[in-house]
């Protein structure tokens, strides 16, 4: 855990279990703290000069938002991704998306149009430059446009509300070689099919486009190669 937060500096501009709990955050998103991964309360507070009440008020958060887990033993871990929450967590996506890029095509503009590509851009510029984070984050950003055009406040709230699952099983998805691939290409056919104003061709491309991913982080997992 000091080498994944090494550095990290608690400032005053929040409560100190926010600092912490957002430092967390970041590290479970990313993958930098992996599933099953123990978070040392004693460790981290030592790290970071200040008390453990903080720190495991963080902790307790975490477990909250389904990011961490309480062990009946005591002490806390990163929650582990189960077959069974990539199969709810893709259902729920599948769902909500497929039905946002369909309002977003309707409602489309020649500048939306060109953020989106703008934002395929941005991202295979990262990807060749190495840059795995940066590649995660506007990934999120493409997406993020997407819903914003669906003018659908409502939606948009829904989704918003899974912001952080989406998240985490993106930034596992685009650490596979294959699931970056496919997930630019998919990327790329979604903008297409809006150019044609084809509402029911996107949502299709959509639908296929997180099966897939699906698929790849089940694969993933069955063979033991995952432990996001």
């Amino acid at each position: 855990m000091k080498k994944i937060l090494g550095g990290m500096r608690v400032a005053k501009r929040k409560p100190l279990r926010e600092e912490v709990y957002d430092a967390l955050k970041r590290s479970i998103l990313h993958g930098k703290l992996k599933g099953g991964q123990r978070l040392i309360e004693e460790q981290l507070a030592d790290q970071t000069g200040i008390s453990r009440t903080p720190v495991r008020e963080a902790f307790y958060k975490l477990e909250r938002d389904g990011l961490a887990m309480h062990r009946p033993q005591g002490g806390f871990v990163v929650r582990e991704f189960t077959v069974e929450d990539v199969e709810e967590i893709f259902g729920i996506r599948i769902a909500l998306e497929s039905y946002a890029a369909y309002l977003a095509t309707l409602h489309m503009t020649p500048d939306k149009l060109s953020a989106l590509e703008k934002k395929i851009q941005e991202t295979e510029k990262a990807l060749r430059n190495g840059e795995e984070e940066k590649v995660v984050e506007l990934h999120t950003e493409f997406h993020d446009l997407l819903y914003q055009s669906c003018q659908s406040k409502k939606l948009t709230e829904m989704i918003n509300n899974f912001r952080d699952y989406f998240y985490r099983y993106r930034s596992a998805l685009l650490k596979t070689r294959y699931g970056i691939h496919a997930s630019m290409e998919g990327h790329r056919r979604m903008v297409e099919a809006m150019k044609k104003r084809d509402p029911r061709l996107v949502e299709r491309l959509v639908r296929k486009h997180l099966e897939r991913g699906k698929e790849i982080i089940l694969k993933e997992i069955n063979r033991g190669r995952m432990v996001p």
